[in-house]
């Protein structure tokens, strides 16, 4: 692990985003939500040093505002272990499924099989509904249109699976998955569940309940590890989701963090560090 972060971190040097903060290495640069254009700063990597010793990390915002201060919101990756105080929020928790983990199946459950061609449509509105309802929960402006866009953009994925839950004889649902995915910073690969919708008229909880046990036997069989994200609204639900998770064999791999450059500043000037 600390070999994959090494390899990764001289990527970053030749790639220019590498800088230091109080000795330490942060990999930071600028980014454009696809959703709304807005820019952001996405700080890919921080040393867990400069996250979770408070002395240290006022002076990891401070060089980052300074440094790039037109972006509206920065976004932090941080290990599992990571709390980040106020005003920071988390906005994605990442979980992973060993890839010999033993998903139960319930033989009674509702019918899952793979999509076909004829499906994409289908597939296409679940993903934008999924898309724009995760922006809404977060309270992030979305373009529907772009919205659209990513869906298709998953959609034509290379390795990209669907799978359709059914309901007397109509599908009601389905879990997407791309199949060859990669981290940079652990170097690991893995099967990355990017979405799972059932309509809600239907038995929402067997129907995700029988789509997450075929993708994790798709994940078994391929013997990598499946990787699946938790949107965090303003409801709390996501941890909640993220317990229920960790009860089932999932474990936190990683999180993404966000907060609003206008809300560090003032924090950061409360604490006298601007």
């Amino acid at each position: 692990m600390m070999y994959a972060v090494e390899s990764y971190l001289e990527a970053a040097r030749d790639a220019g985003l590498l800088r230091t903060v109080s000795g330490l290495p942060v990999v930071a640069g600028d980014s454009t939500d696809p959703l709304s254009d807005a820019r952001h700063l996405l700080v890919e990597y921080a040393d867990p040093g400069l996250l979770s010793d408070s002395g240290t990390a006022p002076s990891l915002w401070q060089a980052l505002l300074a440094g790039h201060p037109g972006a509206s919101v920065v976004v932090v990756r941080a290990g599992a272990q990571v709390r980040l105080p106020r005003p920071w929020h988390r906005e994605l928790t990442y979980v992973r499924l060993p890839a010999d983990a033993d998903v139960p199946v319930d033989p009674a459950g509702p019918r899952v099989t793979p999509a076909e061609e004829e499906h994409r449509p289908l597939l296409a509105d679940w993903l934008v509904r999924a898309i724009l309802h995760a922006a809404r929960e977060q309270g992030r402006p979305a373009d529907p249109g772009a919205a659209t866009a990513e869906a298709d953009a998953l959609l034509d994925t290379p390795s990209r699976h669907s799978l359709l839950v059914w309901e007397h004889g109509v599908p009601v649902g389905h879990a997407t998955v791309i199949g060859r995915a990669w981290d940079e910073i652990s170097a690991r690969s893995h099967m990355e569940l990017v979405d799972v919708l059932v309509e809600p008229d239907a038995d929402a909880s067997a129907g995700r309940a029988a789509l997450v046990a075929a993708v994790a036997r798709l994940a078994r069989t391929a013997r990598t590890p499946l990787v699946g994200h938790v949107v965090h609204g303003r409801d709390g639900n996501g941890d909640r989701v993220v317990e229920s998770l960790c009860a089932q064999g999932w474990t936190v791999d990683h999180r993404y963090w966000r907060a609003r450059t206008e809300d560090l500043a003032v924090t950061l000037k409360g604490a006298g560090q601007a």
